[in-house]
């Protein structure tokens, strides 16, 4: 019997963030501070599911250069394996670029995430059995519109969806469907349900209309309010309860991963949406994008600090 494991799909990038000293001087050199992490949804998600001792199966591309050696380097001390992910020569590792004022604030960035092209269909179909074994399959949408909709119709195990951003979320707005959980934000939610939503009454109507395309549960990401969940039958808000935030990079990321964990244990869907706001709450504390104090006793520590424990 094969020993039960997470698949997860999708984007694993090298982010390179600078912030000048004092105000930014365009079309000039500007001295300041520069930051390489490991970015990524799907990376950063394969990450927490690990701190949560999860076993991950992660399926990316990576390029022929030294930043392939890291991500590579990374997954093996996280004891993420890699060995059904693709590795193109003479190809870039996907890359971050960002530039921030003085005071933080993104001013500029550019993204080089071309590599995805090669999570073909064609590629996705090879690694259907291992995909199809897993107890659960998450998805990001960095990866072409076409392999997410060969996942959708080609796999067995249940699918959790990160919609990534309003650009994205287009990729997928006119095909979605076979999704067990997916966690979009307000705007994602709007284009999904192709409906704005300013009130509770038109959350609980767009949230209808995507669960009708094919999506047993839902959770909205509310930012500091929280998050709304429903599966058509219970819903209802779980807060923020924590306004200690250094960082909200990554908070999403760790939601969904807290959010599979508890499909795992059998968890309702108000105790999972409990879970991915603690998840999410440990996240905030840390300059870094995954939390290096993610985990399940912290977790339930939480939990238990917050009444949220059912």
């Amino acid at each position: 019997m094969l020993e039960d494991y997470v698949v997860v799909i999708g984007g694993a990038n090298i982010d390179i963030i600078g912030t000048p000293y004092s105000k930014l001087i365009y079309k000039s050199s500007n001295p300041g501070k520069t930051n390489l992490s490991l970015g990524g949804v799907a990376r950063n998600i394969a990450e927490n599911l690990s701190r949560l001792g999860v076993k991950v199966e992660f399926i990316t591309v990576l390029g022929s250069d030294s930043y392939a050696e890291e991500i590579k380097r990374n997954c093996n001390e996280l004891n993420i394996s890699l060995k059904h992910s693709l590795i193109i020569e003479n190809e870039r590792t996907s890359t971050y670029i960002c530039i921030n004022d003085e005071t933080g604030e993104m001013q500029l960035a550019l993204s080089d995430m071309e590599i995805y092209k090669y999570i073909t269909p064609e590629f996705l179909k090879e690694k259907l059995e291992i995909i199809n074994n897993s107890r659960v399959c998450v998805v990001d949408t960095n990866i072409p519109t076409e392999s997410l909709i060969y996942i959708m119709d080609n796999c067995k195990a249940p699918i959790f969806l990160d919609t990534v951003s309003n650009s994205k979320t287009q990729k997928i707005k006119d095909f979605i469907h076979n999704i067990h959980t997916l966690k979009p934000n307000i705007m994602e939610a709007e284009i999904l349900s192709n409906m704005s939503i300013s009130n509770q009454e038109d959350l609980d109507k767009a949230t209808d209309v995507i669960i009708r395309k094919g999506v047993k549960n839902i959770f909205v990401s509310l930012g500091s309010k929280g998050v709304y969940y429903t599966n058509g039958k219970e819903k209802g808000y779980v807060p923020v309860m924590d306004n200690n935030i250094v960082s909200t990079t990554g908070a999403g990321d760790s939601f969904l991963a807290a959010v599979v964990w508890s499909y795992l244990n059998d968890y309702s869907i108000e105790k999972a949406a409990k879970v991915g706001i603690a998840a999410s709450s440990i996240t905030v504390k840390s300059k870094l994008t995954v939390s290096k104090d993610m985990s399940v006793e912290n977790i339930k520590k939480y939990l238990k600090e917050t009444g949220g424990r059912k």
